[in-house]
């Protein structure tokens, strides 16, 4: 026993390792009643100050959009991050130890290289491993008040791209919350700052919402 801690707190190990018993740590203080499971939430929207916007073939908005945009395809922000942080990091955990373990690893820069080949591989396990917990959530959260936003105004943050989704703040019971946009008037462009009105919910993605112009 003493040898497997040994091998799992060694240095090629320590990230996967590290992140794995903040995840345990964290669930023990949930289970214990200190803390909500929701203590920890990371928002994967990154507000982009007007004076930092470029706007070249994409620019800095466009970055993050799309920086956001992958985060919600691996189900980030669709289930409570510390969830979704735990069957990531136990996975890449796995992989990373495996691998260190048959290819006899002991250098903490390859061990780390490793670590982000095994956590790709994990977004990539996890993400089907996770819809089932996205349709949880998304029933615990019509229960639950979020579709008060129907009707509410809301703002523009990043605009959409077609028919990829945009995104939008709504003040909601003194909470900032951030939603997924496409105007329900076909091929309209949302332009960020621009106020909408929330009208509905996409038939085809229930954590998207159907927006139009608000003046």
């Amino acid at each position: 026993m003493s040898e497997f801690f040994h091998f799992i707190f060694s240095s090629p190990n320590l990230i996967a390792t590290f992140i794995l018993c903040f995840c345990v740590l964290y669930w023990l203080i949930v289970m214990l009643g200190a803390i909500d499971m929701d203590f920890i939430d990371v928002d994967i929207d990154i507000d982009v100050e007007a004076d930092a916007d470029i706007d070249m073939t994409g620019g800095t908005e466009a970055g993050v959009a799309w920086m956001n945009k992958v985060l919600y395809f691996f189900n980030l922000g669709r289930v409570p991050f510390m969830v979704w942080l735990s069957i990531n990091g136990l996975i890449a955990w796995f992989g990373t130890t495996t691998i260190n373990f048959l290819f006899g690893i002991e250098s903490f820069l390859i061990g780390s290289l490793v670590f982000v080949v095994a956590l790709i591989g994990a977004l990539i396990i996890a993400k089907p491993l996770t819809y089932p917990l996205v349709k949880v959530f998304d029933a615990l959260e019509k229960s639950e008040g979020l579709k008060n936003a129907i009707g509410q105004i809301g703002e523009v943050l990043y605009s959409n791209k077609g028919q990829v989704p945009g995104e939008a703040e709504v003040v909601h019971d003194g909470s900032h919350i951030k939603i997924f946009i496409l105007p329900a008037t076909k091929d309209l462009v949302l332009v960020k700052g621009q106020k909408i009105l929330i009208i509905s919910k996409s038939d085809n993605d229930n954590k998207i919402y159907l927006v139009e112009p608000y003046n």
